[in-house]
């Protein structure tokens, strides 16, 4: 499994704030099965931050896919970034 951060980016007309209730049940979904390891937004409104584990990013693009966030199309930018966690606090939490 690998770690991965995602950076969501909204549009500045905020559209996604109609989206975001249907957005958060899911990654609790996600929460529970064992695939999102954090997320939240930042707190100029602007995106967010998610952290994911996965086999690999064929199978995280496959869930970032049914987000209701992507399937509304109200992000303006999605980045994914293979993640490795050296030191901290979830460093020392997320080890296989």
């Amino acid at each position: 499994m690998a770690y991965y951060a995602v950076e969501y980016v909204f549009t500045p007309d905020k559209r996604h704030l109609p989206v975001r209730a249907a957005h958060r049940a899911f990654l609790t979904e996600l929460q529970l099965a064992g695939s999102l390891v954090l997320s939240g937004p930042f707190t100029s409104d602007t995106g967010g931050l998610l952290v994911f584990r996965a086999d690999d990013e064929a199978e995280l693009r496959r869930l970032l896919d049914r987000d209701p966030y992507h399937e509304a199309r109200v992000l303006g930018g999605v980045r994914i970034e293979e993640w490795s966690p050296v030191l901290g606090y979830l460093a020392e939490h997320l080890k296989d």
